[in-house]
């Protein structure tokens, strides 16, 4: 196939991956990997559901492949530079051989650098094909039968997570397979985050229910509730109520066995400024102005509190009685508007994912606010509102290839600078 370079929305071009660009493409992947299949099986649908950028050191995506007779698969890839590929598929390929695995479970495409794993094949993840079809040995380790296993997060390199069910397809519990040895530390977290709360009236959290080493596999009990982004928008602002009920509960907690949260310190910011201005040189002006501003006007420092470290609205289940929070893996010690800021951006800015109206969001801050009690000043919100939006919101853009964001950065930048220039309001 001849290769074709296209050009990303909003990215400079990547001298160290050349053709970067092509392993976002749906349509250039699933004919490049129709044509690595030793059995060639045609491809009906390939979506992207992942990518993972960093600047000028690799890429990785994850594809859905739907075939003819309508069954999927997911393959993960990694672009490296063109001096690591073929070594790195050799080492790849040779880990596959030991596992037992097919031939044509891990592929290379020269041209392209990149070595593709076919799902449950991963670069770092071992035992995947145990987590998603348990043998018997496992069928027994929440008390109540775990039959089946429906993959609801896939992290390739990282984490994979399945929902546990009996026959009849109820949830007996989570299941997660991590890389090295970092179930070990979140089911320690997690520990220490439900001793650091009062048995009872704060959030509901999962229980460890333990930690396989030799599978690398963490056990949760469920938690109940309908995840806060697929809430109907008119319960939102009732659902943030509830949240700032719960998150003034859980900020009180002892912080003595957590790490200190780090994401908004003076380095992280100049760090992503300068990821920014590398991946959107026509922005850097703007990103330097950002980062200027909140360097110049730093948080005084306030009591540490019980940060769940990772709450965007997936880990926020809303049920009848309150508020659930899952994957507490980053819980840390930090700045109650951290946690407040970052959550706040998301409705004083929402995303062009995110369909909620102006007025709904609205309602929906201030619900929010007027829960949590003793709230942070107002200047102390946006600031940290504003770092969110450049740390989280902006980097992000670029790190996942979020292409409807990366449309929209200059306005998220320049949301950013308003909030850290003193006098704007977040409206």
């Amino acid at each position: 196939m001849t290769a074709t370079l296209r050009t990303s929305p909003g990215l400079a071009r990547d001298p160290a991956l050349p053709r970067r660009d092509d392993l976002l493409d749906e349509e250039l992947v699933a004919a490049r990997l129709q044509g690595l299949d030793r059995e060639p099986r045609t491809v009906a649908g390939c979506v992207r559901v992942r990518a993972r950028y960093r600047p000028g050191e690799s890429l990785r995506t994850t594809y859905r492949l739907v075939d003819e007779r309508g069954d999927s698969r997911l393959v993960s890839a990694r672009m490296f530079t063109a001096a690591k590929a073929p070594a790195k598929f050799l080492l790849a390929r040779d880990e596959a051989a030991r596992q037992g695995a097919p031939d044509d479970s891990v592929l290379l495409d020269e041209p392209m650098n990149t070595v593709f794993w076919v799902f449950p094949q991963d670069r770092k993840l071992r035992g995947l094909d145990r987590l998603t079809d348990p043998p018997e040995e496992l069928r027994a380790v929440f008390g109540r039968p775990w039959l089946r296993s429906e993959l609801v997060a896939y992290t390739p390199e990282k984490a994979a997570t399945v929902r546990c069910s009996d026959a009849g397809g109820v949830t007996v519990g989570f299941a997660k397979v991590h890389a090295g040895d970092d179930g070990r530390h979140s089911v320690d977290t997690l520990a220490a985050v439900r001793r650091s709360l009062p048995p009872a009236g704060g959030p509901t959290l999962p229980e460890p229910v333990g930690y396989l080493s030799d599978l690398r596999m963490s056990l949760l009990s469920p938690v109940p509730g309908q995840a806060l982004h697929h809430l109907p928008r008119a319960e939102v602002p009732a659902a943030m109520a509830a949240l700032g009920e719960t998150l003034s509960m859980l900020h009180r907690g002892s912080v003595a066995a957590l790490p200190p949260f780090t994401r908004l310190d003076p380095d992280r910011l100049t760090t992503a400024g300068v990821l920014l201005q590398t991946a959107r040189p026509d922005l850097a002006d703007l990103t330097g102005a950002v980062v200027s501003a909140l360097l110049a006007a730093p948080r005084r420092p306030a009591p540490a509190a019980l940060l769940h470290g990772d709450l965007h609205p997936k880990n926020v289940l809303v049920h009848d009685t309150g508020i659930g929070l899952v994957d507490l893996d980053q819980a840390a010690a930090g700045p109650a508007g951290a946690e407040l800021g970052g959550t706040l951006a998301r409705l004083w800015c929402p995303r062009p994912h995110d369909p909620i109206d102006p007025d709904t969001a609205a309602a929906a801050a201030d619900a929010l606010l007027a829960a949590y009690a003793r709230p942070p000043s107002a200047d102390d919100l946006r600031w940290f509102a504003a770092a969110a939006l450049l740390v989280e919101r902006a980097v992000r853009a670029v790190s996942r290839v979020d292409v409807a964001t990366l449309a929209e950065l200059e306005r998220v930048l320049s949301t950013s600078l308003e909030w850290a220039t003193e006098g704007a309001h977040p409206r």
